[in-house]
């Protein structure tokens, strides 16, 4: 019996094209779907199997060409010819036909001959749209399979295909997207001066040749080339009235190609106008309002915050108290010995102290799921384009920030879909101040024990003071470093659409399995490290003899008075025993420099763990607090911690040092480690000062009214900020708003630098 046929499929595609949900439905894998390009920055794989073959199926980042205007285009480019080798399958939006046949052209055009995968199929024939299937395969030498990605229909067909057929149809007979003869000629002549034949050339080495024909550049124009680009102009303006010049020729193959599709969509297929319903260009009236854009984008997290707190609570408290029986149980079930208080004092408070904020964590990830579902993400990313420009950026930062919320690690890698290296490196730097997902145990635990009134304005305060802090550092960043290069903010404004069940419950069993997987790995080897520094040494000098004081008392007749005596004496003996400990030593050790922030030798040392997973400070602080009571909020509250102390130390933990993976990420992305030092160094200044400021000014106006004066600074900031933003909106709709991206490039066709919020005219 043979084996199965190995064969290696590529996915390539527009961003927004349903390629990555086209990878799922092949192989049932659960990738992350997203309503902007990027999502996809490194090639991902699966496996899927048919009769005949094992097939790997290979999904490239998502691209509108072959040219490389970003480095996740570039790995498009580079795997291209490995991918020539297997299967490419061009996943086309058949709902943007025009556009997305663009990329299928350059492929064709360098002898590819792709399976092409017409996606979102349903919407296509639902809006009025047909195709006759066998004449757009016989015009394009390829075999079309029309697909719906997001439901799994007609992928079947598609595999099984792909397992049967090596590629897609070879011959170049009647093929209406190949490259005219004119343009194949000169082709040709360019290999020739590299000594290369078409025949033997790969797809990239076409491209090459092909690029330098069209090249704008003088100082890029290659000097063997010169003629052929003159003869390639002079046979273009051939019954033209107005001469073809060798500076055309990028504009004249980009205007061939799109008469070549006009042409074939003309021939085969019949597509509807964009009918937008009324009810969406009202609702996009309203989301993306120049003034009230980003107020409802506020109102939206303000609600997120709101139910995380309200709606979580109850779960909470469910897993709090299955944390505690737990503890009940192996306290009165297994004997006195060191491994019982591991058990106890190690993992069960250690990590249990972090799981019980699962409830939290699912409903935040819950509304970001329903937000990139619905396709409101993608008008959050527009609405924050000039909100980007004001710190030197544009909307596709913005992409990679609000996958920041999520976790730090991909938001870096994120990045790589901004092309200017300032930008990046910029973009890179601001990532880690957003609040990951890590971090929200710590604002969940002290804003529910010290603000118990309104827990999910305080979370909504400190997410605004991260955000102030974001903007301003970019600010200054972008003044003293200022580039004037910007690349164009391509971005789809998917239809809205309801988010479908699966879709949401695959993101929150990721999320959640990602979760509890940390929780079970670096967090509990955290939360044990942690249990062994508060427990050695063993013997510790202790002021007076406990257990010789203890056992008297339990000797006593068994009162109320005699009970809380012992729970008191023995309260005493474990305070003593952890101060006398590895970890109080390292604690105090360090606390002077913490000290000016009001923070305990307790709220110091976790910050260690800390910089291996932002949860493990939690868990820290619930080892750390568990002789004083067993709900670490307690015990901090009873130990002398203030509101305005756990406030401080909330905006410390959401500012300082990111986790050393976010850490290594950025050095291997950036190429620099001098950049990761200055992060790291500059992360932990910007911290301590943002901390010390706000101890400051919290100390100064704390009075006989509670916590009146801390809810008025809060309201005097984010008013402020408010006014500041529509203030400074109001004076740019007033005086003209510039066009970034033609400011610095030639693609204004005026040239006059004027408002494109339309598109350039």
């Amino acid at each position: 019996m043979t084996g199965k046929i190995q064969r290696s499929v590529y996915l390539v595609g527009n961003p927004n094209s349903g390629k990555t949900s086209l990878f799922n439905a092949m192989t049932g894998e659960r990738r992350r779907v997203g309503n902007w390009p990027g999502v996809t920055v490194q090639k991902l794989e699966g496996i899927t199997n048919t009769d005949l073959a094992t097939l790997t199926i290979c999904d490239l980042p998502g691209t509108y060409s072959l040219t490389p205007a970003t480095p996740e285009e570039e790995v498009v480019l580079k795997t291209i010819d490995e991918a020539a080798t297997g299967c490419i399958v061009n996943v086309v939006d058949i709902a943007n036909f025009e556009r997305n046949l663009f990329l299928t052209t350059q492929l064709i055009e360098l002898g590819i001959r792709p399976v092409v995968s017409l996606n979102c199929f349903d919407s296509f024939t639902k809006a009025g749209g047909t195709i006759d299937l066998q004449k757009f395969s016989a015009y394009t030498c390829t075999t079309p399979f029309p697909t719906v990605a997001r439901t799994g229909e007609g992928t079947k067909n598609l595999v099984e295909f792909i397992g049967q057929n090596a590629a897609g149809i070879s011959s170049d007979a009647g093929n209406w997207l190949s490259l005219p003869s004119i343009w194949l000629d000169a082709t040709e002549q360019a290999l020739k001066s590299k000594g290369l034949r078409w025949d033997s050339a790969t797809a990239t080495q076409r491209y090459a040749a092909l690029s330098d024909l069209i090249r704008l550049h003088p100082a890029q124009i290659i000097p063997e080339l010169i003629e052929i680009r003159q003869n390639l102009a002079k046979k273009l303006s051939e019954g033209r009235e107005r001469p073809v010049k060798t500076t055309d020729l990028a504009c004249e193959l980009a205007s061939d190609r799109y008469r070549r599709i006009e042409k074939l969509i003309a021939a085969c297929a019949v597509v509807p106008g964009k009918n937008i319903p009324a009810w969406q260009e009202k609702l996009d009236r309203v989301l993306t309002h120049r003034f009230f854009g980003l107020p409802m984008f506020a109102l939206m997290m303000a609600w997120i915050f709101w139910t995380t707190f309200s709606v979580g609570e109850i779960p909470m408290g469910w897993m709090h108290s299955l944390v505690e029986a737990l503890s009940d149980f192996v306290q009165a079930n297994m004997q006195e010995s060191l491994i019982k208080e591991m058990l106890v004092g190690g993992v069960i408070s250690g990590v249990g102290g972090v799981i019980i904020f699962i409830p939290n964590i699912l409903i935040l990830f819950f509304w970001i799921a329903i937000l990139e579902d619905s396709g409101y993400m993608s008008r959050a990313a527009f609405i924050m384009d000039k909100m980007m420009n004001s710190i030197g950026l544009h909307g596709r930062a913005f992409i990679p920030m609000i996958m920041g919320l999520g976790c730090n690690v991909p938001a870096v890698l994120a990045t790589r879909i901004i092309d200017n290296r300032f930008q990046r490196l910029l973009t890179m730097l601001l990532i880690p101040l957003v609040t990951c997902a890590a971090r929200l145990p710590v604002l969940v635990l002290l804003c529910g024990t010290f603000f118990p009134e309104n827990p999910s304005m305080w979370m909504f305060s400190l997410f605004f003071v991260n955000l102030l802090v974001l903007i301003f550092l970019g600010q200054f960043i972008s003044v003293i470093f200022k580039t004037t290069e910007n690349s164009p903010f391509l971005l789809e404004m998917p239809p809205y659409r309801l988010p479908t069940p699966s879709s949401v419950f695959h993101m929150l069993y990721e999320k959640g399995a990602h979760f509890v997987e940390k929780a079970g790995t670096v967090i509990l080897a955290g939360a044990i490290i942690i249990w062994v520094l508060s427990v050695f040494p063993r013997e510790v000098p202790l002021s007076c003899d406990y257990e010789m004081q203890l056992t008297q008392l339990r000797s006593q007749e068994a009162t109320d008075e005699v009970t809380a005596k012992i729970a008191d004496l023995s309260h005493k003996r474990d305070i003593e025993l952890l101060e006398g400990r590895y970890m109080a030593r390292l604690g105090k050790f360090m606390h002077p420099v913490m000290a000016p922030l009001g923070f305990s030798w307790r709220e110091t040392v976790s910050l260690i763990p800390g910089f291996l997973a932002k949860e493990s400070v939690v868990s820290t602080l619930a080892v750390l607090y568990l002789p004083y009571s067993e709900h670490t909020g307690d015990a901090m509250r009873k130990t002398g911690m203030t509101p305005l102390t756990a406030f401080v130390f909330m905006t410390f933990t959401l500012l300082y040092i990111p986790c050393i993976a976010t850490l290594g990420v950025m050095w291997r992305e950036s190429g620099s480690t001098r950049f990761t030092v200055l992060c790291l160094v500059a992360y932990f200044a910007i911290a301590y000062g943002v901390s010390y400021v706000t101890l400051k000014i919290g100390t100064v106006l704390q009075g006989s009214s509670g916590m009146a004066w801390f809810e008025g600074m809060v309201i005097i900031t984010v008013s402020l900020f408010a006014g500041w933003y529509l203030l400074k909106t109001f004076i740019v709709t007033i005086s003209g708003s510039k066009c970034n991206s033609c400011a610095s490039c030639n693609s204004c066709p005026t040239k006059s630098k004027q408002d494109c919020s339309g598109g350039c005219p």
